[in-house]
C-alpha cells in the first residue's frame, strides 16, 4: 500500500517537475531570442536617452540634484556648469517629449539606489493636457522604458502610458521593427556599428571635437548651432497654449510631490526660456503661467518661469538658441549660471522675474521677431505669402533675395518695401533670403530669414 501511494506522488511531483523545467526552458529561450532580435532590429547607437540611463544607474557618487523633463530640460542645464554651483553632483535625467509619467517613473529609478536632495522638473507648455490613453506615437515613452532596468516601476509606467495596443511595442521593442527583419543590408549594418567598442562600451555620442551636436555627460545635449540675426522663421503658426491640466497630468504630477514629500527631497517646478517668437505667436502665455502658479500653490511647491526671466540675467538673444525652441550649449551655459545662483540663494526672485510675461513684452517695446510663410503651389508657380510676429506695432521695411540652386550670388527682387508675395516658377530651386529693416534700428537689418524652396 505505502508503494503504491509513493509511485504515485512521485507521478505526481515528477508531472509538476516536468511544468516547471519546461516553463523555464521556455522562459529562457524566449528571453534569449528576445534579446537577439532586439539586438538586430532596434538601432538606438545613437541614442542619447540610452546613454544617459546607463549613467544614471552607474554613477560612481550620489547624485544630490536630479534635473526631469523634455528636450528643454536636457539640452537647457548644463551639468558641468550645475555641479560646479550647486556644489554638489548633478544629473540631467531630460528626454525628448518626457511627458510628467515619464519624470514621475525616472524619480523613482533613481530614487531607489541614490539619496535625493533637489528635483527640478521641467514644465513645457505644450506637453501640458494630453491624455495619455489617447497617445498613438510613444517614441517619448520608449526613449525611456527601453533602457529602464526590469521592475514594477517599468510595468506600471508602460502599462498607465497609453492603452492596450499598443502594450506590446513597448515590453518587446523589437516588434516596432519587425518588417525589417528580412532586410539584409539594415541587419547586417546594425550588426556592425553594435559591435563597435564604443556601442558595446556606452561611448557619447558625437565628437566635442568634430561634431556639431553632441553628448556631453551626465544627460547634458550640447549644440553649436545658432540661429543668427533674429532668424526666426516657420511654416506653421505656434500651437496654442494649453489653459489646464489633464487628469493623467494632474496624476502624474502629484505623484512627484507625494514622492518627493515621503522621501523629504526638495522639489521645484521650472521653465526653461524659449524664444520669444514661440511664445508670442502661441498667445496668452500669462494664462499658462497663471494657471502653473496657482495649482502647485495648492500643494505648497514652488514654480518659476524662466520665460519671465529679466534680460540682465538672460539676453535671449537668438545665438543663444539652437532652432526655434531650443538653447544650444552657450544658451545653455548662460542659463544653468542664472539657474544655480538663483536656486542657491545668489540671485533674489524680485530683481530676476517680470510679474507676468506681459510685463516682460511691455519693457521689450516694439519688435519683430519672425516669420510664419505660407507657401501655395500651382501647375507653373509657387507663391510665398509672410506673416509678421511682433510685438505692438512695428513699422519696417523688407528687402528679398533669391538664389537659385546651383549658382552662387543672390537676386535682390525686392528692396526695402513691405513684405510682398513673392512667386516663383513651380520647377525652380533654391534659397529666398528676406532681410528686415525695423524703423529706428539704424542701417543694417535686425532680422535676417533665410527659406529654402
Amino acid at each position: 500500500m505505502r508503494v503504491n501511494l509513493f509511485i504515485s506522488s512521485f507521478r505526481k511531483y515528477k508531472r509538476g517537475i516536468g511544468a516547471v523545467i519546461a516553463f523555464l526552458a521556455f522562459a529562457v529561450v524566449f528571453s534569449i531570442s528576445h534579446k537577439a532580435l532586439w539586438y538586430l532590429l532596434v538601432d538606438d547607437t545613437n541614442s542619447y536617452t540610452r546613454i544617459t540611463l546607463h549613467e544614471m544607474y552607474h554613477q560612481q557618487e550620489n547624485i544630490d540634484v536630479l534635473f526631469l523633463g523634455s528636450s528643454h530640460c536636457y539640452r537647457s542645464l548644463d551639468t558641468s556648469v550645475t555641479d560646479r554651483l550647486f556644489e554638489a553632483n548633478t544629473f540631467n535625467g531630460g528626454s525628448s517629449s518626457q511627458n510628467w509619467d515619464g519624470s514621475f517613473a525616472l524619480l523613482q529609478e533613481a530614487g531607489k539606489q541614490y539619496q535625493l536632495k533637489k528635483v527640478y522638473v521641467e514644465m513645457y507648455c505644450h506637453m501640458a493636457g494630453r491624455n495619455y490613453k489617447e497617445r498613438s506615437d510613444l517614441t517619448s515613452t520608449y526613449l525611456i522604458s527601453d533602457y529602464m532596468k526590469p521592475s514594477f516601476t517599468r510595468v506600471r509606467y508602460l502599462i498607465n502610458a497609453s492603452s492596450p495596443e499598443y502594450w506590446i511595442h513597448g515590453f518587446f521593442p523589437e516588434r516596432r521593427n519587425w518588417h525589417k527583419l528580412f532586410e539584409r543590408l539594415y541587419v547586417s549594418g546594425l550588426i556592425k556599428k553594435k559591435s563597435s567598442d564604443s556601442y558595446k562600451n556606452y561611448g557619447y555620442v558625437g565628437n566635442p571635437n568634430t561634431d556639431e551636436e553632441y553628448y556631453a555627460g551626465k544627460g547634458f545635449v550640447a549644440s553649436r548651432k545658432f540661429i543668427e540675426k533674429e532668424g526666426y522663421v516657420k511654416n506653421t503658426h505656434s500651437d496654442s497654449v494649453a489653459k489646464t491640466f489633464s487628469e493623467d497630468d494632474i496624476t502624474s504630477l502629484r505623484n512627484i510631490i507625494e514622492y518627493c514629500r515621503k522621501h523629504e527631497i526638495e522639489l521645484c517646478f521650472f521653465s526653461a526660456p524659449m524664444p520669444d517668437i514661440v511664445l508670442v505667436d502661441a498667445g496668452e502665455y500669462d494664462s499658462y503661467v497663471t494657471y502653473v502658479t496657482d495649482f502647485f500653490k495648492g500643494y505648497d511647491v514652488p514654480y518659476y518661469d524662466f520665460n519671465l526671466c529679466k534680460a540682465d540675467y538672460f539676453s535671449y538673444d537668438s545665438s543663444l538658441f539652437k532652432d526655434m525652441e531650443h538653447l544650444n550649449m552657450y544658451g545653455a551655459a548662460q542659463f544653468s549660471e542664472v539657474f544655480s545662483k538663483f536656486f542657491t540663494g545668489k540671485i533674489n526672485a524680485d530683481d530676476l522675474f517680470y510679474p507676468s510675461y506681459q510685463d516682460k513684452l511691455n519693457a521689450a517695446g516694439d519688435w519683430l521677431y519672425g516669420l510664419v510663410y505660407q507657401l501655395k503651389v500651382a501647375e507653373e508657380e509657387k507663391t510665398f505669402t509672410f506673416e509678421v510676429i511682433q510685438n505692438g506695432e512695428v513699422d519696417y521695411k523688407a528687402s528679398i533675395y533669391k538664389k537659385i540652386e546651383g549658382e552662387e550670388e543672390y537676386v535682390l527682387i525686392q528692396e526695402k518695401d513691405s513684405l510682398k508675395p513673392v512667386s516663383l516658377p513651380a520647377e525652380e530651386t533654391g534659397q529666398l533670403c528676406i532681410s528686415i529693416f525695423q524703423k529706428g534700428c539704424g542701417e543694417e537689418p535686425t532680422n535676417e530669414v533665410v527659406i529654402p524652396y
